[in-house]
């Protein structure tokens, strides 16, 4: 694929309209809950073992769900999938096995026990391999930095996202782990998503926030139309065709970018509109069934739903663990 034939640009009108959406709906917009106890800690643990608890989760979250082996399972309490699965056996795992999140355990942490935790029946968790590599260098490095301490991670942050090499942010520090190196930064904006909402991390330069990019953000703006692609590359994600790692980089900032700017427009931070987005993606913009589009506020200036044309998935790009 050539770098010439490739246009992405971010649709200045779609910012407005789905900015004049957003505010009309405001009321309805609901952050997640992240005292949810069947997915995570009770409200009143202990501040390190909450920390661990998420370091280690959104370190493990990413691409859970491959064509023809859905990540999904029923477990005594209820049918789960995807991140949801994901989590409701992590919380498992820690009222059962909370040495687990010890990054002591971390950083001899064996595929078997990835596959002993992750697999439930029939859900297997892709890439064990990866995952428990990515464990193995966060405990590591935690021991190594940070003296086995997630809180002193917060701390050094003192609430800043972005910093200077002398006084770093959360998001620069976190960049020394490799389940948190992407250059687009989806699981460190997540992360620092979580520890807000759980009031762990007091942001105070919100103005450096992002969505965490994922599947369902970058369909949502392939469809609506916030993000445009033309020429080869369009080609490309109409067809399901794997596109190469730099385009992928490419697309994911346009799209954050893209998020950012209506972020700015209608006021909405992008820690509640990213929880709007991926709930709508997950519940109505759908992948593999038919997209509940009267339900979606986003409609009446969609592409999607007046040109299938653009009716599509998301850009694909597997052999990643960043999002």
């Amino acid at each position: 694929m050539s770098t010439t034939s490739i246009l992405i640009a971010v649709n200045e009108d779609v910012v407005n309209h789905m900015s004049q959406k957003l505010v009309e709906h405001r009321s309805e917009i609901k952050p997640l809950n992240l005292f949810d106890e069947r997915f995570y800690p009770p409200r009143n643990d202990q501040v390190e073992d909450v920390l661990r608890y998420f370091i280690v989760m959104v370190a493990l979250d990413h691409r859970l769900s491959r064509p023809g082996k859905p990540y999904t399972a029923c477990l005594e309490d209820g049918c789960y999938r995807g991140a949801d699965l994901l989590y409701r056996l992590g919380k498992k795992i820690y009222d059962e096995h909370r040495e687990f999140f010890d990054p002591r355990h971390l950083a001899e942490i064996r595929v078997d026990d990835i596959e002993k935790y992750f697999n439930y029946n029939n859900a297997r968790v892709p890439d064990p391999e990866v995952r428990a590599y990515l464990l193995r260098d966060l405990g590591a490095k935690i021991l190594k930095l940070y003296d086995g301490m997630v809180s002193n991670i917060i701390r050094v942050a003192r609430g800043k996202l972005r910093g200077t090499l002398s006084s770093p942010g959360l998001i620069d520090l976190l960049k020394v782990f490799r389940a948190y190196e992407d250059p687009v930064e989806k699981k460190p904006f997540l992360l620092a998503k979580f520890l807000y909402l759980r009031r762990l991390f007091n942001i105070v330069d919100m103005d450096n926030m992002e969505v965490p990019v994922d599947n369902h953000l970058s369909r949502i703006a392939y469809r609506t139309g916030l993000v445009t692609v033309k020429g080869a590359l369009w080609d490309y994600i109409k067809s399901s065709k794997p596109v190469p790692r730099a385009v992928d980089v490419l697309l994911r900032l346009t799209v954050r970018y893209a998020y950012k700017r209506v972020s700015m427009a209608s006021g909405i931070n992008p820690v509640l509109l990213d929880d709007l987005l991926w709930t709508h993606g997950r519940s109505k913009c759908l992948r593999d069934e038919e997209p509940l589009c009267q339900q979606c506020i986003f409609r009446d200036f969609c592409k999607a739903y007046y040109d299938r044309e653009f009716m599509v998935s998301e850009h694909i790009y597997y052999d990643t663990w960043y999002y």
